[in-house]
């Protein structure tokens, strides 16, 4: 059936076709089913929606996705089919039955993933099957190399390092002082990072509010040359293109399984041509995992990461409460610059952190002796070289370091001073219901939206000090995140 396309100009994250109501019943095919577009010789599968008056019989509306692949212009005609089944829904059902994947059985699943052959709740089984049923070492080594082979790969001059948290740690903003510290030193740092998960704000949210995040694989690598690293959003790059896509579908669902982290993080750093990798794995009661955990996926890395050629060290670090005073975007971009042009009230436990890390890459990869790594970090960011890098790459990426006094400026227009009670103890300060309230609040969509903390875990509060702001761009969001905080205090 040849139908005429319609131009509404919008953005889906995949392909949508919009059908007319009759048009649809027509060809029998339903809203969230597959059809495949064609013109010429080009053609891809898409996901269906139904109107009843958006458009004609003889018209379909298509996302800005189909426009751009395909090349189609308003009034074009494009042939409109069912599209079949993908084998992949069986792998996916196979799985969910407790069966093991064969390394071509995950390929198709990935690859159909990339090609939006699958619908959003089949890539969503695909994500459950994995976190109830697990994979095998076989299956997560064959799960990486799929990832990697269906998406681009970078390569740079240099010694390349990287590293990576798995996250679920509030605040925890160490990236931007790692990476200024480490190519500062000379180290080339290529460092690409997903948006929020777990957390109230991954590194993209944070840096994206002072500066942009989403480069083409040329403009990546003009910068990196430049000025020897890069804070990008990963999503744009089609390093790892399976991920963003499970990313997504993870963040609906609120599901990380095992397999799919290793996969994740390996297959990014695989693909943006990292040599020496670190992963931090933070533990405790509210993070991701606990000790025991940790020590776990510590050695799954580890193999994993030499099986796949790349010179990889864990270090385990605690997770017990929050790392930073702020939580939201420009409130942790606010604590980064602080320890970067090192202000008296920077946070000490954000700084020390960021120094044991960039101490690690920078004996990882031989730059200096063992054990002396820390004292070359710590030198670096005393000496403002670290400052001075940060403010660079924030010029390479089309962006400007603002001053703190211009960050309070943009802080959430609507707050709220937590004060204490009565004078106590801070026994604990849990991580999930931080961020959870900080996402409430609005962050990191509203990038002046979250909290700031003033104590931490063994503080001392009197009576009528300030526990906490929450800040919200909405008045609403602001009444819900305190109806929240009533209902669960996150500090004990």
């Amino acid at each position: 059936m040849k139908l005429k396309v319609k131009i509404l100009k919008f953005l889906a994250g995949r392909p949508i076709a919009v059908l007319n109501n009759s048009t649809a019943n027509h060809i029998n095919v339903h809203v969230g089913e597959r059809i495949t577009l064609s013109k010429y010789a080009d053609s891809l599968v898409s996901i269906v929606d139904v109107s009843k008056d958006l458009i004609g019989k003889e018209e379909i509306a298509v996302s800005q996705e189909i426009i751009e692949a395909l090349n189609i212009k308003e009034d074009d005609e494009v042939e409109v089919s069912l599209a079949t089944k993908p084998q992949s829904t069986f792998y996916i059902k196979k799985k969910m039955d407790g069966g093991v994947l064969t390394k071509e059985e995950i390929y198709s699943i990935i690859k159909d993933i990339v090609d939006n052959a699958l619908t959003e709740a089949e890539t969503a089984y695909f994500v459950a099957a994995v976190y109830k049923n697990k994979m095998s070492n076989t299956e997560t080594e064959n799960l990486i190399s799929a990832m990697v082979s269906v998406g681009k790969r970078l390569s740079f001059d240099g010694i390349v390092v990287d590293k990576h948290s798995i996250g679920g740690i509030a605040a925890n903003r160490t990236t931007p002082i790692v990476v200024s510290i480490c190519a500062a030193a000379g180290l080339t740092m290529p460092k690409t990072s997903s948006r929020a998960i777990t957390s109230a704000a991954g590194t993209a949210d944070v840096i994206e509010s002072i500066s942009k995040v989403e480069f083409n694989t040329e403009e990546l690598k003009a910068i990196v040359k430049k000025t020897g690293a890069c804070m990008a959003w990963n999503g744009i790059l089609g390093l790892s293109p399976a991920d963003d896509k499970l990313i997504q579908t993870e963040r609906i669902l609120a599901l990380d399984p095992e397999a799919q982290l290793l996969a994740s993080v390996l297959s990014k750093k695989i693909a943006v041509g990292s040599k020496h990798v670190l992963i931090d794995i933070p533990f405790g009661t509210s993070a991701k995992v606990s000790k025991e955990k940790a020590q776990e996926l510590k050695k799954k890395f580890e193999y994993f990461g030499k099986r796949f050629g790349l010179n990889l060290r864990c270090v385990l670090t605690n997770g017990e409460q929050p790392i930073g005073n702020g939580i939201g975007p420009l409130l942790e971009i606010r604590d980064v610059i602080k320890v970067l042009k090192q202000e008296k009230d920077s946070p000490k436990d954000l700084e020390e952190k960021a120094l044991f890390l960039a101490g690690q890459i920078i004996e990882l990869c031989g730059k200096t002796k063992k054990e002396k790594g820390l004292e070359l970090a710590r030198e670096i960011l005393k000496s403002g070289k670290a400052s001075k890098k940060f403010y660079e790459i924030i010029e390479a990426q089309k962006g400007s370091v603002p001053t703190i006094a211009e960050i309070d400026k943009k802080l959430g227009s609507h707050k709220k001073n937590i004060l204490a009670e009565k004078n106590f103890k801070i026994s604990q300060i849990d991580n999930k219901k931080i961020n959870l309230l900080a996402s409430v609040a609005g962050s990191p969509m509203d990038k002046g939206s979250g909290l700031y903390l003033y104590y931490r875990i063994g503080d001392k509060v009197k009576k009528g000090d300030k526990i906490l702001t929450i800040y919200s761009d909405s008045k609403t969001r602001l009444e819900n995140a305190l109806e929240l905080y009533e209902k669960f205090n996150p500090l004990i």
